[in-house]
């Protein structure tokens, strides 16, 4: 019985654990199978997307210029026809709103990286499923 638990928690760990790590140069993240693509839209942008398009992700890390980032989000949220701006609450300074983008929703977040840089990461699709939320907080900014 012992051996029988031990390769099912050993089964679900592996299930658990990202296909693969994509670096786009600027940012990291945990994909968790094979046919995810990225496609870097200049030096700091990036769009990933599932194996089946029915996520895609797109992360900028963009230059604050004096802009506050209030200011920013609110400017990020209007383009995409969203009302809902709301600050997050937790350390450092972050928003977030949903809206819609070529007619799927969206969810975005941005938020200070420090330094006068701003991280920007939206989910196109089904942002609220198991698999956008793991690739999401698996990325991290260099």
């Amino acid at each position: 019985m012992k051996k029988i638990l031990a390769l099912a928690a050993t089964l679900a760990m592996a299930a658990m654990a990202p296909a693969a790590t994509v670096d786009a140069g600027f940012f990291t993240a945990d994909v968790p199978s094979a046919g995810w693509t990225m496609q870097a839209d200049g030096e700091n942008s990036a769009t990933l997307v599932s194996p089946d398009k029915a996520i895609v992700f797109t992360v900028t890390k963009m230059p604050a210029e004096g802009t506050p980032l209030q200011d920013a989000a609110s400017r990020l949220a209007e383009a995409h026809g969203s009302q809902n701006l709301v600050r997050m609450e937790g350390e450092g300074e972050a928003w977030e709103y949903t809206g819609a983008a070529d007619g799927q929703p969206l969810y975005a977040q941005v938020f200070d990286l420090g330094g006068g840089v701003y991280g920007y990461i939206t989910i196109i699709g089904d942002h609220e499923s198991d698999v956008a939320t793991d690739v999401f907080n698996s990325i991290a900014f260099k």
